[in-house]
C-alpha cells in the first residue's frame, strides 16, 4: 500500500478538529528508539488502543493516515481527496482516532485518513508534526523531537560543532507543498539535476524514468550498452537483476553528498513538478534533523581526514581511526541489539569483530561492510531468528548480555558474508550465519558497484591512447 499525500480537505459543516483524551500535546523533548531492522526505518513501536501498530512519521502530508486493522469503526467526520506525486488522486474517509500510544507515551486525539492494509500502521503527518525538528540518528536507532528553530539558528550550530555539516533549503510545491529539495546525479559524463521529494517515510530513493533519461541517465544493464567491455569480462548474472539508475554521485550540496550507488526507477513520467524521491537510504547516511517549520533539511556526519591511505574522523573530541566506526547496543530479553556505523570510505569493504560482555560466550560475532562510501549503518539482533538452527552453539549465548564494543577490524570483504551483515561464528567448528541487507536494491548493492566498476574501464577503453612522447636526447 502507498499512503497518499493529502491536498484538498473535502470536510463536513459540523466538523471540528478533535484535541485532548488524556495524551501529551507536543512530542518535544521525547525519544524513541526505532524498530531494530538491518536497514533504517523510521518505524517506531506502538499500539492503538491495544492493537499493536508501526507508527511513521511523514512531514510531507498535511494530515495523518491510519489502517483499518488499528480501529473498529471509528467514527468518520469527513472525507478527503489526495493527489500523488507518483500516481492519480485517491479519496479517503476521515476519522478521529484516540487511544494512541509512541512507546510508553500516550498521544493526544487526532484525525486521520482511514486506509486499508494487512497490518496497523500510522503515519503522523505534516498536522502532527508542525513546529517540530524530527532528529534521527542512525548510529543510536533513535528519534528526538525538538522545537523548530530558524534556519540561521541551525546554521550557527553546524557552525560550532566542528562535523561535516550542510543546512539545505528545502522548497515547498506552490499547489500542493510537498517539501523538494534540488539533488545533481552523476553517471559518468552525464548529469541529472533533481526536483525530488524528501520522504522519511520510504526506504529508497527513486526517479522518473524519463525525467532521468530526458538528461542521458541510463538505467540498469543499458548502461553499458554501445560500449566495449574490457578483454576477458564477462558480465556478472546478478546484474541483469538491476533496475535502476546507478550513479557516480549524489550531491545534495556542491562537493556534499555521496558516492557509487542507485536509485529506484520509476516508470513513466512525472505527474506534477517532482521528478523523483530522496529517501532513507540517502538521508540515513547522515545524523539527519527535518525542520517542519523552518523548512531545512540539517545533514550532520563527522568530519573525515584522509592522508594518503589512512583515514581518520573527528567525533566526540578526539581524532583518530577509531573515531571512524561506532557501535552501539540494547539488552533486550534473551539478546541484545548491535548498531554498527562506519563514517569513511571503505574502498575494500571490512569486517569488525564485536567484543561481548556477559553470556556465555559460546559463539563469536561480528558486522561486515561491503566496499563503499562512508555513512552506513546496520542494526542486528543477537540472536536472529534462524541464528539457533543454524548454529545450535550460538541459540542460547546472548542471554545475560550486558555490553558490546568494537574488536579487530580487518580491511577485507567477507566472502561468506558479502554486502552490509551480521555474522556469527561456532569458535569449535567455525561454522559461520549471516543477516544481510538486501544487496542488490540498495545503496551499498555490491551489483551497484560492479555495473559502475565495469562502465568506467569501459569508458577508460574508449578513450584515445596518447602516444608516449620520445625521451629527450642525451
Amino acid at each position: 500500500m502507498r499512503l497518499r499525500v493529502l491536498f484538498a480537505w473535502l470536510l463536513l459543516a459540523s466538523c471540528h478538529r478533535a484535541v485532548g483524551g488524556g495524551g501529551v500535546e507536543s512530542l518535544i523533548g521525547l525519544t524513541f528508539p526505532l524498530e531494530s531492522s538491518p536497514a533504517l526505518r523510521l518505524v517506531v513501536r506502538g499500539d492503538v488502543d491495544g492493537v499493536p501498530a508501526e507508527i511513521t512519521f511523514d512531514p510531507a502530508q498535511p494530515v495523518s493516515f491510519i489502517t483499518s486493522k488499528c480501529v473498529r469503526s471509528p467514527p468518520l467526520t469527513a472525507r478527503v481527496t489526495v493527489p500523488d506525486p507518483f500516481g492519480p488522486d485517491e479519496t479517503f474517509p476521515l476519522a478521529t482516532i484516540d487511544g494512541l500510544q509512541l512507546g510508553a507515551t500516550r498521544f493526544r486525539s487526532f484525525e486521520a485518513a482511514l486506509a486499508s492494509g494487512k497490518t496497523c500502521v500510522v503515519v503522523l503527518g505534516a498536522t502532527e508534526l508542525r513546529g517540530l525538528a524530527l532528529e534521527v540518528s542512525p548510529s543510536l536507532r533513535e528519534l528526538h523531537f525538538r522545537p523548530s528553530q530558524s534556519r540561521e539558528r541551525w546554521s550557527a550550530d553546524a557552525e560550532a560543532s566542528g562535523d561535516d555539516v550542510q543546512v539545505l533549503p528545502l522548497t515547498r510545491e506552490p499547489k500542493f507543498d510537498w517539501p523538494l529539495l534540488s539533488v545533481r546525479l552523476r553517471q559518468g559524463p552525464r548529469k541529472f539535476d533533481g526536483t525530488m521529494l524528501v520522504s522519511l517515510r520510504d526506504a529508497r530513493s527513486r526517479v522518473f524514468d524519463e525525467a532521468a533519461r530526458a538528461a542521458g541517465l541510463k538505467p540498469g544493464l543499458e548502461l553499458l550498452q554501445g560500449l566495449p567491455l574490457p578483454a576477458g569480462v564477462t558480465l556478472p548474472p546478478e546484474l541483469s537483476q538491476l533496475r535502476g539508475f546507478a550513479w557516480d554521485t549524489l550531491e545534495l550540496a556542491p562537493g556534499f553528498g555521496l558516492s557509487d550507488g542507485s536509485v529506484e526507477l520509476e516508470p513513466g513520467r512525472p505527474p506534477h513538478a517532482v521528478q523523483g524521491m530522496i529517501g532513507a537510504d540517502v538521508w540515513g547516511r547522515f545524523q539527519t534533523t527535518f525542520d517542519t517549520g523552518s523548512d531545512v533539511l540539517v545533514l550532520r556526519r563527522p568530519r573525515l581526514f584522509v592522508s594518503g591511505s589512512r583515514a581518520q574522523c573527528a567525533r566526540g573530541g578526539v581524532t583518530n581511526d577509531e573515531a571512524c566506526f561506532e557501535v552501539h547496543s540494547r539488552a533486550t530479553d534473551g539478546g541484545v541489539d548491535v548498531t554498527a556505523t562506519v563514517w569513511r570510505p571503505l574502498p575494500e569493504g571490512a569486517r569488525l569483530s564485536l567484543d561481548v560482555t556477559g553470556g556465555t560466550g559460546a559463539c563469536h560475532v561480528g558486522v561486515t561492510f561491503a566496499p563503499g562510501d562512508r555513512g552506513r549503518s546496520t542494526q542486528h539482533h543477537f540472536p536472529w531468528p534462524k541464528l539457533g538452527e543454524s548454529i545450535p552453539a550460538c541459540g542460547d549465548a546472548f542471554a545475560g548480555v550486558t555490553a558490546v564494543s568494537p574488536g579487530l577490524l580487518e580491511e577485507a570483504p567477507l566472502s561468506e558474508c558479502p554486502g552490509v551483515c551480521a555474522w556469527a561464528s561456532d569458535p569449535v567448528s567455525g561454522r559461520r550465519s549471516c543477516e544481510c541487507q538486501p544487496a542488490v536494491r540498495t545503496v551499498g548493492g555490491e551489483a551497484e558497484k560492479r555495473l559502475l566498476e565495469l562502465f568506467r574501464r569501459a569508458l577508460e577503453e574508449q578513450q584515445p591512447r596518447r602516444e608516449q612522447e620520445p625521451a629527450d636526447p642525451d
